[in-house]
């Protein structure tokens, strides 16, 4: 393959990535594939991927910060237990048999996909009462997602969104940029723990971060709509539905 094409096909799916990330989620369905169709080995796959990740939220974060939609005292909070179940995920992810992440990916998107059809409304309505208090189940809660987010970065940007409004009651918009923050900081941290391993494809890598940077900031821009209530969770179901049938492809019917 023509290596000017290779790259234009990794700008291509970085910005799909940054935006579906961005937007909903699911941003390393496009993206993870593609690496791994470059003949990288699934686990320095998962390691690179954390690039496009942290550039695309970074585009995104700074757009919502511009548009002051980030609580900044809430997401520092929620960050540090995040932060320390990345640092548990990281670590266990490579004594994990590929086949049992397989199942336990399919198991979250399942639950995922539930939730979305089932608290649609929840989701997507405006926000007028005052958020939950953070408590100990909310700690609880983002110590497993950054476990999540450490073992594998596919759909923690989903889960982290669900929790923020059906656990804390926070608006759609704003948990949309409140997550692109979170997200920022965790794929940070998780990158520089890939990057201590030596596990990082900066080449690959590095062609998708710049695309994913573009896709993070057309995002940003449109979830920071009114409009994107309606839209968020059709994009969400839509590539929940293409995960799980993919996975399951894969797992069990190839």
């Amino acid at each position: 393959m023509n290596v000017y094409f290779d790259y234009f096909l990794l700008l291509g799916a970085g910005f799909i990535g940054g935006f579906l990330n961005t937007v909903v989620s699911s941003g390393s369905a496009v993206t993870l594939p593609i690496l791994i169709s470059f003949g990288i080995s699934p686990n320095i796959a998962n390691a690179t991927n954390r690039i496009p990740v942290f550039v695309g939220f970074l585009a995104s974060t700074v757009q919502f910060h511009k548009k002051r939609l980030i609580d900044w005292k809430k997401t520092i909070i929620l960050s540090v237990p995040l932060i320390f179940g990345t640092f548990w995920g990281v670590y266990f992810v490579k004594d994990l048999p590929e086949n049992s992440v397989k199942i336990i990916i399919i198991i979250a998107l399942i639950v995922s996909f539930t939730l979305a059809i089932t608290k649609y409304r929840k989701l997507s309505i405006k926000k007028i009462s005052t958020p939950s208090k953070i408590t100990f189940v909310t700690y609880l809660l983002f110590i497993l997602l950054g476990l999540w987010g450490g073992i594998i970065v596919l759909d923690t940007a989903t889960f982290i969104l669900f929790t923020l409004i059906l656990h804390l009651g926070i608006d759609l918009i704003e948990a949309n940029a409140i997550k692109s923050a979170l997200c920022l900081i965790f794929s940070f941290f998780s990158l520089c723990l890939f990057y201590w391993n030596g596990d990082v494809n900066w080449n690959y890598g590095g062609a998708l971060a710049v695309g994913s940077f573009f896709g993070g900031y057309v995002g940003s821009k449109f979830a920071a709509s009114e409009k994107s209530r309606i839209w968020i969770f059709k994009f969400l179901i839509t590539t929940l539905t293409f995960e799980i049938l993919m996975l399951i492809y894969k797992s069990f019917l190839k």
